[in-house]
């Protein structure tokens, strides 16, 4: 590797790992050589790899695991077509099961909190509820492999949910929420989607084991009936280097010129 300005060292050498991650040279979930190592090969200071690693860091590459080093991010990048998922939930409890196991990753959800709530006023307001009204709430961190890859709390109308036992339980039963709020007589027909990017607080650190300087889509769904009502706000919190967001749709443009 030959390092020649102007762009700085530490960038060109963060470049140069990141070739060798995706090349296989450092393969997934294998553990990054000492600093001292590139250093004497590349010719450069300890201090300037370290500044390369600490951009790596920031972008998701790798990881630092206390106690045993730095490491190679080991999951693939999931891809999330917004408009098929929920097509293809039947397959499993879940949408996001299903990303993940499309992968052939090994799927795993942990519910946080499952009960009658009062949602927040933002939720509330997306929901159309009036003052005082609660929602039904399912806190979950989902995983694949064992690492986290998604924030999801999903807010249902109390008014909707009572008396429904199986969303209640943290196994909803064959294609989760959706098709049991499909039995209640308010399966979703029409989804709408804001995408935000920002960094996580610090209990998304920690939940999803991720650097503070980490982007994460902050992104509201929100599902409605055939009566064109509000049945779902969820909430979720994803790594921005773990997944690509897909979306399609037609040209309504195109259509009308047609007619």
């Amino acid at each position: 590797m030959v390092i020649e300005p102007p762009k700085s060292q530490y960038i060109q050498i963060a470049d140069e790992l990141r070739a060798r991650i995706q090349g296989g040279t450092y393969p997934a979930d294998a553990p990054l050589p000492s600093e001292q190592r590139p250093a004497d090969e590349l010719g450069v200071s300890r201090v300037t790899i370290n500044k390369a690693i600490t951009l790596l860091r920031a972008s998701g590459d790798v990881k630092v695991r206390r106690g045993a080093g730095t490491y190679v991010r080991k999951l693939p990048k999931i891809p999330r077509d917004a408009k098929r998922r929920y097509a293809a939930r039947a397959l499993g409890t879940g949408a996001g099961e299903v990303e993940v196991r499309t992968l052939k990753l090994q799927s795993r959800t942990q519910y946080r909190e499952i009960g009658r709530v009062n949602p927040p006023s933002a939720v509330a307001r997306a929901l159309g509820l009036s003052e005082g009204e609660e929602t039904l709430v399912r806190r979950r961190v989902l995983f694949a492999n064992d690492e986290p890859t998604q924030i999801a709390d999903s807010y249902y109308p109390w008014s909707i949910t009572e008396g429904c036992d199986a969303l209640l339980q943290a196994d909803a039963g064959r294609g989760g929420s959706y098709s049991r709020s499909a039995e209640l007589g308010h399966g979703p027909v029409r989804f709408t989607e804001d995408v935000n990017v920002r960094v996580p607080d610090d209990a998304e650190q920690r939940l999803l084991d991720i650097e503070a300087t980490l982007p994460v889509f902050d992104i509201w769904h929100v599902a409605y009936d055939a009566q064109n009502r509000p049945v779902e706000v969820c909430v979720h919190v994803m790594p921005g280097h773990l997944w690509t967001l897909h979306y399609d749709w037609d040209d309504e443009t195109a259509e009308e010129e047609t007619d």
